[in-house]
């Protein structure tokens, strides 16, 4: 029987890691992450191209778009460039980060489920969830798609988790990435209605 995964653990490694980024968008690159592990973006053509190797040196049967080499100077995750899908891309890209920041070892079905769980943190972090739904009176996978780095497909499955969960973390940590993002939600989605005092609430507790 599988292990069952640690989710809050997951999500509260993601949170950590955006609050140590400059947000300044909702559109959410960890390409553009400041790392305090020894991690290293590139595509798989410019990194083969700058060692002037083959690409089927770092590749196997198993390559599905985005894989992470163990370099002796760092975690060096290896991403196809010629994905067509750019949030397949991404996504990809952030659920190995997940990996290293979770420590994982293995990619058994584990690890790959609270991988998940950490991209969906990264690219629509749950308390923003929760405050957009409340500026627009609900939440549907359309907009969210349009206004995070994730597909149809992602918002519809993040949705579906946050309708399950019934409730959302409300610890210190996700105060502060709330403050963090909510001068981008007032620029965006001008009101919190009468649930205002609510978040006021929220943000300085």
């Amino acid at each position: 029987m599988c292990e069952r995964p640690d989710f809050d653990r997951a999500q509260n490694t993601a949170t950590e890691l955006l609050l140590q980024q400059h947000i300044d968008s909702l559109f959410i690159d960890v390409r553009t992450f400041h790392f305090n592990k020894r991690i290293k973006i590139d595509s798989i053509q410019n990194f083969a191209q700058t060692v002037s190797k083959p690409i089927t040196d770092f590749t196997c049967n198993e390559f599905s778009g985005c894989c992470v080499i163990l370099h002796p100077r760092c975690n060096l995750i290896l991403y196809d460039d010629e994905e067509p899908n750019e949030y397949r891309k991404h996504w990809g890209i952030a659920h190995e980060v997940g990996h290293i920041y979770l420590g994982h070892e293995t990619d058994g079905e584990k690890e790959e489920k609270e991988a998940h769980f950490f991209t969906a943190q990264i690219v629509m972090p749950e308390i923003v969830l929760h405050n957009i739904e409340d500026r627009c009176d609900g939440l549907y996978p359309e907009e969210i798609s349009d206004v995070f780095n994730a597909s149809f497909g992602s918002a519809c499955k993040r949705l579906d988790t946050f309708k399950r969960r019934g409730c959302f973390s409300s610890s210190q940590r996700d105060k502060m990435l709330l403050a963090k993002f909510r001068p981008l939600l007032d620029d965006i989605y001008p009101s919190e209605g009468v649930r205002k005092q609510f978040w006021d609430m929220v943000c300085s507790a």
